[in-house]
C-alpha cells in the first residue's frame, strides 16, 4: 500500500553586507570556477549523485522544481521531465540528478526518465552556462512515487521490498546531513506465493560503494539484522536500494526484486529541502493508502468478487445504477442512472424513470455520454447486458454476490444456484431473459421483479457489486461474452467458478466508474487513476484529479511506520493496540483520527465437516475429526470458555486506550437494524464461565478425544490473534485434551477455504459479515440460510448432521446419535424460520417479520453456531491535509460502504 516523504529542515541564506567581502567571494568563485568547470564537466558520469562544484549554495540562484508529467510512474515506464529554471543556449547544459544514482545531461528543458524499480525517488537539477554553474532546484526537491510492475506469471515468484526510516532517531528523514547516522528497516510488502518459495536473502547497496548482505530469519522472513545504518561523509543525493532474493528451497532457483529509496545529504556547500506548496502536501495529487491486508484481493470481477479487500476496488472501478448518498443508508445518488426513480413519474418513466404503483417494476434511465475508461460509450444495452451477466454468476462457486439480486427477478430462485441446470434449460434461459428490459432509444432499463419489493431495498441492492455495470463490447472483446441461447448461457455459468475466470476480467477490467486500474501488483499494491472519460456534470460524484496507491503490507507495523515516516496519506486496518502511537502522532499534528459505525460484526466460525487432509498439508502434526465442531455441545463449550469482556476492554481495548472500538452483541442481528432484538429479550447468551465450559465438554461426548488444531486468523490482525491465544488456554483448562493453537493466514487465503463446499480445513477461523443493505434478511442469507457463503462451506447442512446422526447410531452410540438427529431437526427448522423471516420483511409485513427473526436469533444462539465478539466502529487514520468531499468526512463514513473500512475514493480530497 512509494509513498510521500516528511519535509526536513529548512535553510536560511545569510547575506553579507559588505562590498569589499562579496568581492572577494565573487573572485575566489569565479577563479575557481573557471579551473574546475573542465574537470566537473568531463567526471560526470551514470553512478555520480552529487554535485561536486564548491561554489557555495548561498551564491547560486535557487531554480523552481522539475516538474514531471505525473508524481506517480509505474516502474519501468519513462516519465517527462519539465525543467522551467532552465533556458536552452549556447554553451548552457543541465544536470539532472534522477535520485537512482543517475545524473542526465541535456541541453533541452525536457527530459524523458526511466526508473526500472519501484520505490521513491528525489530529483533536482543544476543550470550551467559556458561550464559554470549558474542555479540549483536542490532546495526543492521533488519526490516522485514508482509502483511495482511485476508480471502477473512472475508474481508468485517474488516479492516487493520496502524500506522505511526510523523516524525517532531520524526525525528529518529522508534529508540528513554528513556524518549522521542512517538508519534503515527493511522489509518486504507480501512474501512470495509461488509453491515451495521463501525469501533468501536481502542486499543492501548504500549508493556510496557500500553494500550489505543480510539473511532471511525463516521463521519472520525478516532480515536478520534490522535496522542497518550508514553514514555519508559528502553531500548530495545517494540511491539506496534493496534487493530480496526469494528461492525456490526445492529446486533451489532464485529470483530478485528490488526497492529503491533516495537519500538526500546536506552540508554547508550543498543543502536540500523539499519542495512543498504553501499548503505542506507532499506529493500532491497521490493519495497513497496503507493496508494492514496482508494477501490483498481476491478478485477485481465484481460478479465473482465477495469479499471486502476486493470489493474496495470494484466500488472505484465499476458504475452502479445508485449510490448512497454520502453516510446514509436510505438516501440514494444516480450514478449510472440519470434520475433517481420514483412512483409519481412512472408515467413518464422513459424519461425520468419510475416505479410501478405495486413496486414490481423498476425503469431506470440511463445517464448520457457515460463512457468507459477506453472511450466506448456505455448505453441501456450496456446496463442489461451487465445485469444478465450478474445473473448467470449468481450461483458461482465460490459464492458469488448476484443471488442478491436473482432472488427478486427470478421466480423461485434457490438463493447460491445457478439459473439454468442444463444446455437445454429452456425455462431457466426464458426466467433470465424475462427480467430485465432495455431499450436503446429511450436509453432505459427496467427491471421486472418477482413481487413486491420496496424502493429503498432495492435501491440499496443496485448500489453493490451484483449491480456492477461492465463495458460489454469490452467483454466480447476479451472472450468474455456472452451467447444468448440456452446453452450459451449454461456454458457462461461455468465460467463463473473457480479456476475458469476470464483473468483479464478477474484482474485487468474496464473502468466504468471514476477511477480506472493503472497498473496491479498481484496481492501487493496497485494504482488507480482517473478515467479520463468520467463526466464532469454530475453532482456529487467528481471527476477525480488524484492518483491513488493501495499497499497490502505484510503486517501492522509495517503499516503504520509508512503513515508514520510521511509514506502513506492513509492507514487503514491498524489493530487497537497502536491506539497510544496513532494518539501520540495526532499529538504533534501528524495525524488525524475519525472513529464511525459500522452495520458490520466480526466473530469465530466454526467448520462442522473439517478437509483433515487439506489440514495436515499445512501441518501434518494437526489432528482433529472432521465432525468434531458438528457436536453442538462441543460449540456451546467452546462458547462459554471465551471471556468476552477480557476480550473488548483489555484486547480490543476499550477501557485500556478510552476508545469505543465496539460493543458486544449475540446472535446475527446487530444494533442499527429495523429487526434488531437486545439480548435482554434473548435467552442462552454465552458468558465466560470455564465451570459450566468443562461441564459441557463432558456433556458433549468428545471429553476423551484428544485434538491439535489451529485457530486462523488473518495476518496482521494482532487483536484477534492474541484473543486466540486467550482463548487456546482457557480451552486447555477445561479439557487437557484440547490443544489449540492461534495461525495467521492471508486474509484472501482463509477466504478461499471458506468458499469452497466441504473443503474448508479451518476447524475454528476468525472473520466477519459485512452486509450490502441494512436489512436483517442479509444477516441471515449470509450467515444462517442453507447454502449461503457461510453457512455452506462451515457444513451447517441438515443431510450432513442427519448423516452423522446415522453413523453413531450404527457405532451403537445412541446419545450422540440423538445428539445430530435433535441439532439436524433444529438447523432444518431454523433455516425453514429464516426463510419465512425474509420473505416477511421483504413484504413490508413488520410485525410478522420481527416475531420471526426474534424466533431466528434465538434458534441461532441456541446452536451456538459462532462466537460473538464484536459489532465494530472503525478508524479512519490520515494525514492532516487529508479531508473528505466538501470537507466533510461523513461522505467516508457509510456504515454500510465503508464498513470494512473501503474508501470511496472521489470522496477523498488531498
Amino acid at each position: 500500500m512509494a509513498m510521500p516523504i516528511e519535509v526536513g529542515y529548512s535553510w536560511n541564506r545569510k547575506s553579507i553586507s559588505r562590498s569589499l567581502i562579496v568581492l572577494l567571494i565573487i573572485l575566489v568563485v569565479v577563479v575557481i570556477g573557471i579551473l574546475f568547470s573542465f574537470y566537473y564537466y568531463r567526471s560526470i558520469s551514470s553512478k555520480s549523485t552529487s554535485s561536486t562544484s564548491t561554489q557555495t549554495q548561498s551564491t547560486l540562484n535557487s531554480l523552481k522544481p522539475a516538474s514531471p508529467a505525473s508524481l506517480t510512474v509505474i516502474a519501468d515506464n519513462p516519465i517527462s521531465v519539465f525543467l522551467p529554471g532552465y533556458t536552452s543556449s549556447k554553451g548552457s547544459y543541465a544536470l539532472i540528478y534522477v535520485g537512482n544514482g543517475s545524473v542526465l545531461n541535456s541541453t533541452s528543458n525536457y527530459v524523458n526518465v526511466l526508473y526500472k524499480y519501484p520505490g521513491m525517488y528525489m530529483l533536482y537539477y543544476e543550470v550551467y552556462q559556458n561550464g559554470l554553474i549558474y542555479g540549483s532546484s536542490s532546495s526543492n526537491l521533488i519526490t516522485l512515487v514508482v509502483t511495482p510492475n511485476i508480471p502477473l506469471n512472475l508474481s508468485q515468484y517474488l516479492t516487493v521490498p520496502t524500506i522505511t526510516f526510523n523516524i525517532t532517531r531520524n526525525p528529518t528523514a529522508p534529508i540528513f546531513s554528513t556524518g549522521q547516522t542512517v538508519y534503515l528497516s527493511g522489509g518486504f510488502l507480501q512474501p512470495p506465493s509461488g509453491q515451495n518459495m521463501t525469501i533468501y536473502e536481502y542486499v543492501w547497496n548504500f549508493g556510496n560503494g557500500q553494500t550489505m548482505t543480510v539473511m532471511a530469519n525463516q521463521t519472520t522472513l525478516l532480515p536478520e539484522e534490522n535496522p542497518v545504518n550508514v553514514t555519508y561523509s559528502s553531500p548530495g543525493l545517494y540511491a539506496v536500494s534493496l534487493t530480496v532474493i526469494t528461492k525456490n528451497v526445492s529446486s533451489g532457483k532464485t529470483y530478485n526484486y528490488t526497492t529503491y529509496q533516495t537519500i538526500a545529504v546536506s552540508n554547508n556547500s550543498l543543502m536540500f529541502k523539499i519542495f512543498s506548496s504553501n499548503l505542506n502536501i507532499p506529493n500532491p495529487g497521490t493519495i497513497i493508502v496503507a493496508e494492514n491486508v496482508p494477501g490483498g484481493p481476491y478478485s477485481f470481477d465484481a460478479d465473482i468478487d465477495l469479499e471486502v479487500v476486493g470489493e474496495e476496488i470494484i466500488r472505484n472501478i465499476y458504475s452502479t445504477l445508485v449510490i448512497y448518498n454520502g453516510s446514509s443508508t436510505s438516501k440514494f445518488l444516480p450514478m449510472a442512472a440519470e434520475y433517481i426513480p420514483t412512483v409519481g413519474n412512472w408515467s413518464q418513466r422513459y424519461v425520468y424513470g419510475g416505479i410501478a404503483p405495486n413496486y414490481s417494476m423498476y425503469t431506470f434511465k440511463i445517464r448520457p455520454n457515460l463512457r468507459a475508461a477506453n472511450g466506448d460509450n456505455l448505453t441501456a444495452y450496456d446496463v442489461w447486458y451487465s445485469i444478465i451477466r450478474s445473473l448467470l454468476c449468481s450461483g458461482g462457486v465460490p459464492p458469488t454476490p448476484g443471488y442478491a439480486l436473482a432472488q427478486y427477478l427470478i421466480p423461485n430462485y434457490s438463493e447460491f444456484m445457478p439459473i439454468v441446470t442444463s444446455p437445454n434449460d429452456t425455462n431457466g434461459f426464458n426466467e433470465i431473459m424475462n427480467s430485465v428490459f432495455y431499450n436503446n432509444d429511450t436509453n432505459t432499463v427496467t427491471f421486472n421483479l418477482t413481487e413486491r419489493v420496496n424502493p429503498q431495498l432495492f435501491f440499496s441492492i443496485l448500489t453493490e457489486s451484483e449491480a456492477s455495470v461492465y463495458d460489454a463490447k469490452w467483454l466480447e472483446q476479451v472472450g468474455d461474452g456472452i451467447n444468448f441461447t440456452p446453452a450459451g448461457f449454461y456454458a457462461y455459468e461455468q465460467t463463473c467458478n473457480g479456476g475458469n475466470y476470464n483473468t483479464q476480467v478477474q484482474w485487468n477490467p474496464m473502468s466504468t466508474a471514476p477511477y480506472m486500474i493503472k497498473s496491479y501488483t498481484p496481492g501487493e499494491s496497485i494504482v488507480l487513476s482517473p478515467n479520463p472519460y468520467w463526466p464532469t456534470n454530475i453532482p456529487d460524484i467528481p471527476k477525480p484529479n488524484d492518483t491513488v496507491i493501495i499497499y497490502w503490507v505484510k503486517d501492522p507495523n509495517t503499516a503504520y511506520e509508512m503513515l508514520a515516516s510521511g509514506q502513506a496519506d492513509i492507514l487503514t486496518n491498524i489493530p487497537s493496540s497502536y491506539t497510544p502511537s496513532i494518539l501520540n502522532l495526532e499529538s504533534e499534528g501528524l495525524a488525524t483520527i475519525y472513529v464511525y459505525p459500522t452495520f458490520s460484526e466480526n466473530f469465530f466460525a466454526y467448520t462442522l465437516n473439517v478437509n483433515t487432509s487439506m489440514l495436515k498439508s499445512i501441518n501434518p502434526q494437526y489432528n482433529i475429526p472432521s465432525y468434531y465442531f458438528a457436536n453442538p455441545l462441543v460449540r456451546k463449550a467452546f462458547a462459554y470458555a471465551f471471556n468476552y469482556t477480557e476480550y473488548l476492554n483489555s484486547i480490543v481495548g476499550n477501557e485500556k486506550y478510552h476508545i469505543d472500538f465496539g460493543n458486544a452483541y449475540c446472535g446475527i442481528l446487530i444494533q442499527g437494524l429495523d429487526y434488531y432484538i437486545p439480548p435482554t429479550e434473548l435467552t442462552g447468551c454465552p458468558t465466560f464461565n470455564l465451570t459450566y465450559a468443562k461441564q459441557l465438554m463432558e456433556e458433549s461426548g468428545f471429553y476423551n478425544i484428544t485434538v491439535y488444531f489451529p485457530i486462523f486468523v488473518s495476518s496482521g490482525d494482532t487483536v484477534d490473534f492474541t484473543a486466540a491465544s486467550m482463548w487456546a488456554q482457557a480451552l486447555h483448562n477445561i479439557d487437557p485434551n484440547i490443544n489449540a493453537v492461534p495461525l495467521y493466514m492471508p486474509f484472501v487465503t482463509m477466504y478461499a477455504y471458506d468458499s469452497i463446499y466441504g473443503q474448508n480445513p479451518m476447524p475454528i477461523f476468525y472473520m466477519g459479515w459485512s452486509p450490502g443493505t441494512p436489512t436483517a434478511l442479509e444477516f441471515a442469507q449470509g450467515m444462517i440460510e442453507e447454502g449461503g457463503p457461510y453457512a455452506a462451506p462451515d457444513g451447517f447442512n441438515s443431510t450432513y448432521l442427519s448423516q452423522l446422526s446415522n453413523y453413531f447410531a450404527s457405532q451403537n452410540n445412541t446419545y450422540l446419535a440423538n445428539l445430530f438427529a435433535n441439532e439436524s431437526n433444529e438447523y432444518s427448522l431454523l433455516n425453514n424460520l429464516t426463510l419465512q423471516a425474509m420473505k416477511a420483511e421483504v413484504a413490508g409485513n413488520t410485525s410478522e417479520a420481527m416475531q420471526l427473526y426474534k424466533e431466528v436469533d434465538q434458534l441461532t444462539i441456541n446452536l451456538y453456531m459462532y462466537v460473538y465478539t464484536i459489532q465494530p466502529t472503525n478508524m479512519w487514520v490520515i494525514k492532516p491535509y487529508i479531508h473528505g468531499y466538501n470537507n466533510q468526512i461523513s461522505w467516508e463514513e457509510n456504515p454500510l460502504t465503508n464498513a470494512a473500512t473501503d474508501s470511496v475514493y472521489w470522496w477523498w480530497e488531498k
